[in-house]
């Protein structure tokens, strides 16, 4: 694809250095041919921020010449989509007598703003051209004049700006370009009882641009039909983007954040195990700290590392609504991710034994933990916990097991009866998990890629199972 594109620079450079548009017959009918290409055009007679001349990339250059009908472009944030559907509006309209294009945004100042990186990049131009502006309450337009060799003006050709309304109604349509589809509300609707039938007259073509946004709505309906032809391109396919810089991102984002700004995939909602309403409802923008003054006793649980991952202490306690119930809801204080590589007796020793000491071992009800896989170096854990005075319950995460720990964490979160603190690494790793059902019927919860980790996760599954569920709870009692 490089190789393709920079060929076709280097073809026009040609053309300016033997001043072929000056030559005979031959040499001007091969100098309109390649100016048919869009990706000539824009590199011969406009230029970019910086003053040089226009460059499409290679991926916008393939995407602006396909000639099929229907085109869909799933893509990366700022890779460069709505300046293709701008120099491919600019192409036909200003090579094509009295034809008609039309852009699509969802929002009336978006429409805008596609129509500004218009006029930014005429203004760039080397062309002799002669254009309206016009502006209206629901959209805005720009028509170009065309003339004959006498100078005599024989059509109009335009670009119109509208949101995904209504606006754009009453219009035959020879270029439909739709940006960020898959964000509509009312999508389907939109595209299928406004936006098509603008080009049932003309036969005209649709482009539509957009990041995906999960297996749902019309754009996932758009990418399973086959008269589409599809184009799927991410964030390292810009020049210029490199791998450190995509980590970076990716550290801040949820899997959906990822899949659909950086790497232009259609994230399935099916196997996700917790929504994206659950999780946001679940978390809220407070510190991860224990409270100066406890007035119940806590719940801990640890994930301890096993091999790449990190140890999670989260903390948290009971809510009930009334007396009768063991606990309606988990209230979580605290989740701490110790450094990679931090070992047992750092985390039980010196950090558990100094939180019982300062809240006092009173206030302290059940120690649970993650008991698969960590080897015999936590053997002596229970009877150290017991010696304090504390219970402490080991949980194996078999399948069987694991399966009822995470059905309870599914439900409480369904539910809206646990709350946590808001933090960007334990969101992404609920964002990551995915579920299927073994053939025994057992729930198998697993994150989606191997860079994800479920520290956080299983953390929090294994306090829900101590506090809504413990196979032991502490009983007590009040003597008079």
């Amino acid at each position: 694809m490089r190789v393709n594109t920079q060929k076709k620079f280097d073809d026009w450079d040609e053309v300016v250095e033997k001043n072929l548009i000056e030559g005979d017959i031959s040499q001007k009918s091969y100098v309109f041919n390649l100016l048919n290409d869009p990706t000539v055009y824009m590199y011969a007679f406009f230029k970019n921020k910086e003053g040089t001349p226009f460059k499409l990339y290679p991926y916008q250059d393939l995407i602006i010449n396909d000639d099929s009908q229907r085109i869909l472009f799933a893509a990366a944030n700022q890779i460069g989509k709505s300046v293709t559907l701008c120099c491919k509006a600019l192409h036909f309209a200003l090579t094509n007598q009295g034809k008609t294009v039309v852009m699509v945004s969802k929002t009336l100042p978006q429409s805008k703003d596609l129509l500004r990186e218009i006029r930014r990049l005429l203004n760039t131009s080397t062309l002799d051209y002669k254009a309206d502006i016009g502006d209206s309450a629901n959209k805005t337009e720009i028509y170009f004049k065309h003339y004959d060799e006498d100078g005599k003006e024989i059509s109009q050709s335009r670009i119109i700006c509208v949101p995904a309304t209504e606006a754009a109604l009453g219009y035959a349509v020879d270029l439909l370009l739709i940006d960020e589809l898959g964000f509509y509300d009312n999508g389907r609707y939109f595209y299928y009882q406004i936006a098509q039938p603008r080009t049932y007259e003309t036969k005209g073509q649709i482009i539509v641009f957009s990041n995906p946004n999960g297996q749902q709505g019309v754009l996932w309906s758009l990418w399973n039909n086959k008269r589409f032809s599809k184009y799927q391109f991410n964030y390292l396919d810009k020049p210029g983007n490199t791998q450190e810089e995509y980590n970076k991102l990716c550290k801040d984002l949820t899997r959906e954040e990822i899949d659909s700004t950086l790497d232009a995939q259609f994230t399935n909602p099916a196997g996700g195990f917790l929504t994206l309403a659950e999780r946001r409802d679940m978390q809220e923008e407070r510190p991860s700290v224990l409270p100066f003054v406890l007035n119940k006793p806590i719940y801990i649980f640890f994930d301890f590392a096993k091999t790449q991952d990190r140890t999670v202490r989260t903390i948290g306690v009971p809510v009930k609504k009334n007396e009768e119930d063991w606990a309606d809801e988990v209230y979580v204080y605290e989740m701490k991710e110790y450094p990679q590589g931090t070992p047992y007796t750092e985390i039980i020793d010196i950090d558990l034994k100094n939180l019982i000491k300062e809240i006092g071992k009173d206030k302290l009800a059940m120690v649970g933990w993650d008991n698969t896989g960590v080897g015999k170096g936590l053997e002596d854990f229970i009877s150290r916990i017991n010696q304090l005075g504390i219970m402490a319950m080991p949980v194996e995460f078999s399948l069987q097991n694991k399966s009822r720990i995470y059905t309870l964490f599914k439900l409480l979160a369904e539910n809206r009866r646990i709350k946590i603190p808001f933090i960007n690494e334990c969101d992404t790793q609920l964002s990551s998990l995915r579920f299927e059902k073994s053939s025994r019927g057992y729930l198998m919860v697993h994150h989606e890629n191997e860079r994800d980790r479920d520290d956080f996760p299983d953390s929090l599954a294994g306090l829900c199972s101590l506090i809504i569920q413990p196979d032991s709870p502490p009983v007590t009692c009040e003597i008079i």
